[in-house]
């Protein structure tokens, strides 16, 4: 969910705002106001089960975790009771204000605005998390992002990417997933009526609009590498859509000895 808005300045060879452009603040904007994305309460707290889920085995035990394009982060406390630091990142103030609303006083968590996250040092992060992030960001402004992310993390850290669209994907296939989901935790006729106030809402017309960015596992891997970073695919996709892509990338500059396949958790392929 993601990037609205250039600001001014440069610092530590990354833009001091996220990156902007019609397409992205189309979806900030959608993002920003209530929408049918979930159908209820349930639906929201089974998806960020799943991702806590997935997402344990990822976690820099002690380290310092930045969530961009967050959205409700309803696994953020339990993140911080691995990590030292949740940096909570949403490109829509209306999010950001919920996340400060709900976990404020939690001294693990902070909720960044545009700033905040400019302002972030070259190699503060270990882990920079990008769930269901990268359809959002326009195809022109991946290259960007990819470059601030490593900026952050530096020679040491990792960039979860999870939830990567492939092009040509049908839309039924999603919503075959999420009706699966919806009946495995007892809330489909909620998820059924959610698929038609969806259909009513203007989700599409904006995705026509703004854009919905796809990427083959082969292409998001070059584009990773024209960054400087390598990538490798994970088995598992993180979340409850498993026919989307995972992968896991560092700087090419990693300390010998710090390659993925090294870590027992990371199962690529």
């Amino acid at each position: 969910m993601q990037n609205n808005g250039q600001k001014n300045g440069q610092k530590n060879g990354m833009s001091s705002g996220p990156p902007g452009g019609q397409g992205s603040s189309g979806w900030v904007d959608f993002w920003n106001r209530p929408n049918a994305i979930y159908a209820n309460q349930r639906n929201l707290e089974a998806h960020f089960a799943c991702l806590q889920n997935d997402l344990d085995a990822h976690l820099p035990e002690g380290g310092t975790v930045l969530d961009f394009g967050c959205g409700d982060a309803l696994a953020a406390e339990a993140m911080a009771k691995r990590c030292r630091n949740v940096w909570l990142y949403d490109a829509a103030p209306a999010v950001r204000q919920r996340l400060r609303d709900r976990l404020s006083g939690h001294p693990g968590i902070r909720v960044l605005d545009d700033d905040d996250l400019a302002a972030l040092p070259t190699g503060s992060v270990d882990l920079v998390l990008a769930v269901s992030v990268l359809q959002y960001i326009p195809r022109e402004e991946l290259e960007g992002v990819l470059h601030r992310w490593r900026h952050l993390i530096g020679a040491r850290g990792r960039i979860l990417i999870a939830d990567v669209v492939e092009p040509d994907t049908p839309m039924l296939r999603d919503i075959a997933s999420q009706l699966g989901m919806a009946r495995r935790h007892g809330f489909l006729m909620a998820a059924l009526m959610g698929l038609g106030r969806m259909a009513l809402s203007d989700y599409r017309r904006i995705r026509r609009e703004a854009g919905f960015s796809t990427y083959t596992p082969a292409e998001l891997q070059a584009r990773l590498s024209a960054a400087g970073l390598r990538g490798d695919r994970l088995a598992k996709n993180i979340g409850p859509t498993p026919h989307r892509h995972s992968f896991v990338a560092h700087s090419h500059a990693r300390p010998a000895g710090g390659q993925p396949g090294d870590d027992p958790e990371l199962k690529v392929q």
